[in-house]
């Protein structure tokens, strides 16, 4: 029997990077899927925290598992298994691996990503009895002269300064009706993105009516945070204030723009087709609590 070698990372090097996509191609070319791993997350892990888990066999990377906490409540969890080493229990020791650095870590839950297409993926989160709560479309758009709606001036985008915290707060939580410590948890693990700007988007006198924020990566730029306050809603400042970011990163000659949208928000949907994203793929998200050995639930270590 084939003795598997497991390794954790809070930081991996440049070479497990590439491995991770080495393996990540295979995967993706065995089912005809695109795999989340959030690779620009990868590449500017803190190093704080273990993150990562390895399987190798005899030096071969054979199995890969990815948390990202973006706040206490949860961790979402990535990861494959090479083709030829499916059905030897590395991804449920991965699992178990993830599950101690949660316990470790106060988080009761994992929130698993599984992409659509991919069988096994569904037939594993299946067997571990993980529930299903909801889809989102990854969506990109390139440049290819498609021209933008109409832009009128109604409202304009500010790129935020510190002293914009609370406002950048208080419209996501009204936005994405979230409560306020995790409104305020999640604006400060998403604030440590170097290349991430937040914008806020106003109206008359200058009074800031919603937010969108941008992660400009080396290849793409990357759309998200994007929430118009219920009480400016159906007026198509929304419409008008997306239109005005991809005009932005156009400008700055960003050739591709990147976002994700909940399969069943029909309305945003809409709103990103006709400013030319259309639908690459889609990713499915279940949910599986933690429990402790005595039999509490995890969720009773949260402070």
């Amino acid at each position: 029997m084939t003795a598997f070698t497991y390794v954790t990372k809070a930081k991996p090097t440049a070479e497990e990077l590439d491995h991770i996509r080495g393996l990540a191609a295979v995967c993706n070319g065995f089912e005809q899927i695109n795999l989340k791993l959030n690779f620009d997350m990868l590449e500017k892990r803190p190093g704080t925290d273990t993150n990562d888990f390895f399987c190798y066999d005899r030096g071969k990377l054979v199995g890969y598992g990815g948390l990202h906490v973006f706040h206490q409540g949860e961790a979402e969890a990535t990861g494959m298994v090479h083709p030829d080493y499916r059905g030897k229990g590395i991804f449920r020791h991965l699992q178990w691996l993830m599950e101690e650095e949660c316990r470790l870590r106060k988080i009761p839950e994992l929130l698993f990503i599984v992409q659509r297409g991919s069988k096994t993926g569904k037939g594993y989160m299946e067997k571990v009895a993980a529930r299903y709560e909801y889809s989102e479309y990854w969506m990109e758009r390139e440049e290819s002269g498609e021209e933008l709606p109409k832009q009128d001036g109604r409202i304009q985008l500010r790129a935020s300064t510190p002293d914009d915290k609370e406002i950048l707060i208080q419209l996501s939580m009204a936005g994405f009706q979230l409560e306020e410590t995790l409104a305020r948890e999640m604006f400060e693990h998403m604030g440590q993105d170097p290349a991430q700007t937040n914008y806020l988007i106003t109206h008359d006198q200058n009074e800031p009516i919603g937010r969108i924020s941008v992660s400009r990566q080396p290849k793409h730029a990357f759309i998200y945070g994007f929430a118009v306050h219920p009480d400016h809603q159906r007026k198509g400042y929304g419409k008008e204030a997306l239109a005005k970011t991809i005009a932005l990163l156009s400008d700055e000659g960003f050739p591709k723009m990147i976002l994700e949208v909940a399969t069943e928000n029909s309305n945003a949907l809409s709103l990103y087709e006709s400013c030319g994203f259309r639908v690459k793929s889609a990713n499915d998200y279940y949910r599986f609590p933690l429990h402790f050995k005595n039999g509490m639930d995890a969720a009773d270590m949260v402070p």
